[in-house]
């Protein structure tokens, strides 16, 4: 994706494009107004490609503080309120979380960052607000010199990384590959060879200066990467020899212009064009820009995000419907196929009937027997389930005892029980199965019973006895599956419309009473068309 580095330094911009790797010839502007003018026109002749600003001004200040370890809308609240304390203006501020203390409450320790002149970037951003250009973000070019970093392998714990810039000599230190202190120095107007001296002398300054805020201690040596032109690097090896204090590491500009990847010949004196690669390559979040600046590169995501979704929605459309149509084809293929092979074993079948001989019955009334066949097998059921349930309800009364059951299925549960259908003695057991009638929509099979039994021995005390049968009913009535249990005679009929009648000597040889009981079991439920 084609995008615009906009680097602004020493009241100057300049306007680079890159596209797949590669920087065209940028553009400059003055901060005047005719340097505004012209970039006025060339915002509106240029595509509306993402802008990132890069910002490297004298007027940048660095602190270090740190803040309660806290997330959410209480960190940034905190955050605000140090920015506020620490700048007077908070237009351009960003802070960088940078690990926790050691010990204590394990704060957060933090690097505050502001432009404490928001006057030097509001021309340019009052031009790119006019002209609503996708402003991606503003950053400051020490925050992109921790990336630099990374891109050149730099890994020294104690690293000062100096860089000639169009604004200056750019010095920036880093601990422990995190950003520390970073000084733009304005270079003088001195001769060519005189530079080495000047650069070694703002050297020695800046290592002292970090002595004393103990950042290096005074028997570690600081490393410096000096970045500049063969001839630059030179003098600095002839002047400055490698001492206890300090290490000099010399890159010339076409080996880092490698490093971060710039296509083509680098022939440059500075390395203005070295920062916009490693920012344009990286994108790295916004650091400077208010959210009301990035309004328009917000929409410009989105848009771009509508088209690619579009995009994707169309060829899935496509694809789906080539694949729809290609099955189409193939269905049709198979419907043919299909057709030819029915007509195929119809034909084989046709012959096949005519060497068969003849038959008394039509192959539909066949099938219609088999058919009736698997439906007298669903209605199929035995006594199990009866018997099942009697031995339940014998179980708490050893005292009844068993002289016949007659058996039957049936759809009502309320049809007579014959003699016929099932009897069972304690000798035999005879079963025959009455198929129920052909019912209609949804109905259920019931399982009926008429059981005749005794209780043994008895001792003449009627009163217990129809105790006992009344009893030995409810508690058959109360298992599962159980309809209803009719008693159909007692040992001893207390009907009011009946007489009671007999000897005492007759009835102190009796053993036994005799009482019968019907019981209706459903079995199971089926449907019928």
């Amino acid at each position: 994706m084609a995008k615009r580095v906009f680097y602004v330094s020493g009241g100057r911009l300049c306007a680079y494009f890159w596209e797949k790797g590669k920087f065209s010839e940028p553009a400059w502007f003055r901060a005047d107004d005719n340097g505004l003018a012209e970039f006025s026109s060339y915002l509106e002749g240029e595509q509306i490609d993402p802008v990132y600003v890069l910002v490297d001004f004298v007027e940048e200040e660095f602190r270090q503080d740190s803040v309660p370890h806290v997330y959410g809308s209480d960190r940034r609240a905190l955050i605000a309120t140090k920015l506020n304390r620490l700048f007077r203006d908070t237009t351009y501020s960003h802070a960088v979380a940078q690990g926790r203390e050691d010990s204590g409450r394990r704060d957060d320790k933090m690097l505050f960052t502001a432009l404490i002149r928001p006057d030097l970037l509001a021309p340019w951003m009052s031009q790119i607000k006019e002209h609503r250009v996708p402003l991606a973000g503003i950053y400051s070019l020490p925050l992109v010199c921790e990336s630099l970093f990374k891109e050149l392998k730099i890994d020294a714990r104690h690293a000062l990384l100096v860089t000639a810039q169009s604004g200056g000599l750019r010095q920036t230190f880093v601990l422990d590959k995190q950003l520390k202190i970073s000084r733009l120095a304005v270079l003088p107007s001195v001769e060519p060879d005189r530079h080495a001296s000047f650069l070694l002398s703002e050297v020695e300054k800046i290592r002292r200066y970090l002595a004393s805020l103990r950042y290096l201690p005074h028997d570690t040596p600081l490393n410096v990467y000096v970045l500049g032109n063969a001839r630059q690097l030179e003098d600095i090896r002839r002047q400055s020899p490698d001492s206890l204090t300090t290490r000099h590491h010399l890159i010339t500009f076409k080996e880092a212009a490698k490093f971060v990847g710039i296509k083509g010949e680098f022939d440059q004196d500075v390395a203005d064009l070295i920062y916009a690669q490693v920012l344009a390559k990286k994108s790295l979040p916004n650091q400077y820009a208010p959210p009301a600046s990035t309004r328009y590169y917000r929409l410009h995501r989105a848009r771009f995000g509508l088209i690619a979704a579009s995009i994707l929605l169309f060829l899935s459309a496509a694809a789906w419907s080539g694949f729809t149509f290609i099955e189409g084809i193939i269905a049709a293929g198979e419907s043919e196929s299909a057709r030819n092979q029915t007509e195929f074993y119809n034909e084989r079948y046709r012959i096949a009937r005519l060497r068969l001989p003849e038959t008394p019955v039509e192959s539909r009334q066949i099938k219609l027997a088999v058919e009736i066949a698997d439906s007298l097998l669903d209605y199929k059921t035995t006594p199990r389930k009866m018997l099942s349930t009697l031995s339940r309800g014998l179980e708490s009364y050893p005292q009844v005892q068993l002289d016949r059951i007659t058996w039957k299925t049936s759809a009502n549960p309320n049809a007579a029980v014959g003699d016929s259908t099932i009897i069972a003695t304690p000798q035999t057991l005879a079963l025959a199965v009455v198929a129920p009638a052909s019912p209609s929509g949804s109905a259920s099979l019931y399982q009926l019973a008429f059981v005749r039994a005794r209780i043994a021995p008895f001792d003449g005390d009627y009163r217990r006895a129809l105790e006992t049968v009344n009893n030995f009913a409810e508690t058959i009535r109360q298992l599962p599956g159980v309809n209803h249990v009719r008693i159909l005679s007692l040992p001893l009929n207390v009907a009011s419309e009946s007489s009671l009648s007999g000897d005492a000597i007759q009835s102190a040889g009796i053993t036994d009473a005799k009482f019968e009981v019907r019981i209706a079991l459903e079995d199971k439920a089926f449907e019928t068309g």
